[in-house]
């Protein structure tokens, strides 16, 4: 039988790649790699933790803890409305498609290190809970879940994610979700530099303050532009709904959590824009989802609140965010109803 080397080709360019791949292992992609959003986000949560391990005034005065996703974001100490301001401190630890394993882990943590809260904020979306939906689990894990949260939370990941997180350990580079066109155009401008947090104008823009980003405050956008991201994002997300397991113990955890060490705690659905509000009427994402979280979440004594109502702002930036012009009414609504209770 002639040799057929040919036949080894595939084989020898697997090998290939597969030890270039093992670059991405190297600490440079890992301990500190910014390439934009999420991954921005999520490092600049780290190190607002340790901003508050070392703010005296945390200690001095009452302290306001923001947990949840996207939703969130414009959460901020300036919205506290006086006279209650100069006794509060806020910090948002709010993240990209913050699902509630983010946020009992980042509050366990917290707890953990000595920080302690008067009052915290725990704010959820549906999207978060339908485990169908991968893409939601997918920036937490890889970038918000360090080796002790995987001990935690890994009987509780799907399988098909537990599978894409061991194909991204095969295969380091698909964990970077590396954004080519990025990296071309830091090349291209000499700024190579961005990737560390000290260069990085997204980082130091969020950094600035506590955690809150108010890009959100800037414009309420037209209707006809919020209506193109309803279809958008209402294929995206609720094309089609179904309420998954893994998320609902990390809201009991974090309840309990905060119950035991005596922690006032509000429990909140933000408000979307009414067309895609629909899309959650048509999977009775009230009756299924929200009400049940209500019940549990009164059962560990934590209030909620459900802004999908009339009579709540209705200045959108777009379809599944609300202006953070509505944020300041809102503000004192939490603080005269809620944490001064």
């Amino acid at each position: 039988m002639k040799s057929k080397p040919f036949l080894l080709y595939p084989v020898v360019l697997f090998l290939f790649i597969f030890l270039v791949d093992k670059i991405f292992l190297l600490p440079i992609f890992h301990d500190e790699f910014l390439q934009a959003g999420n991954s921005v986000f999520y490092f600049q949560r780290k190190e607002l933790a340790k901003r508050l391990l070392a703010d005296k005034e945390a200690s001095e005065k009452n302290l306001a803890l923001v947990f949840g996703d996207s939703r969130s974001y414009p959460f901020s100490e300036l919205g506290i409305p006086e006279p209650y301001r100069k006794n509060w401190t806020l910090y948002n630890f709010s993240s990209p498609q913050g699902i509630p394993m983010n946020s009992y882990i980042q509050l366990k943590k917290l707890l953990d290190m000595g920080i302690k809260p008067e009052f915290v904020i725990l704010s959820l979306s549906p999207e978060a809970f339908d485990d169908n939906k991968g893409f939601i689990l997918s920036p937490f894990l890889r970038m918000g879940c360090d080796k002790e949260c995987l001990d935690i939370v890994w009987k509780d990941i799907p399988i098909k994610e537990k599978w894409n997180f061991f194909l991204d350990k095969v295969f380091v580079i698909r964990s970077l979700e590396l954004n080519l066109s990025l990296f071309s155009s830091r090349l291209k401008r000499g700024k190579l530099r961005e990737y560390k947090s000290a260069y990085n104008e997204e980082f130091q823009l969020i950094n600035y303050t506590k955690g809150e980003y108010l890009m959100y405050g800037v414009q309420s956008n037209p209707i006809e532009k919020i209506k193109k991201d309803t279809v958008r994002i209402g294929s995206l997300y609720m094309s089609s709904y179904t309420p998954g397991t893994s998320q609902i113990p990390y809201v009991e955890a974090f309840l309990d959590l905060a119950q035991k060490n005596q922690i006032k705690t509000l429990v909140l659905w933000p408000k979307v824009y009414g067309d895609y509000y629909k899309y959650f009427e048509k999977f009775h994402i009230k009756e299924v989802w929200w009400e049940p979280m209500e019940v549990l979440a009164k059962s560990y004594g934590a209030h909620t609140l459900n802004w999908n109502k009339e009579g709540t702002c209705d200045l959108f930036n777009d379809a599944s965010h609300q202006s953070a012009f509505c944020f300041i009414d809102q503000m004192k609504e939490i603080w005269v109803n809620y944490a001064e209770r």
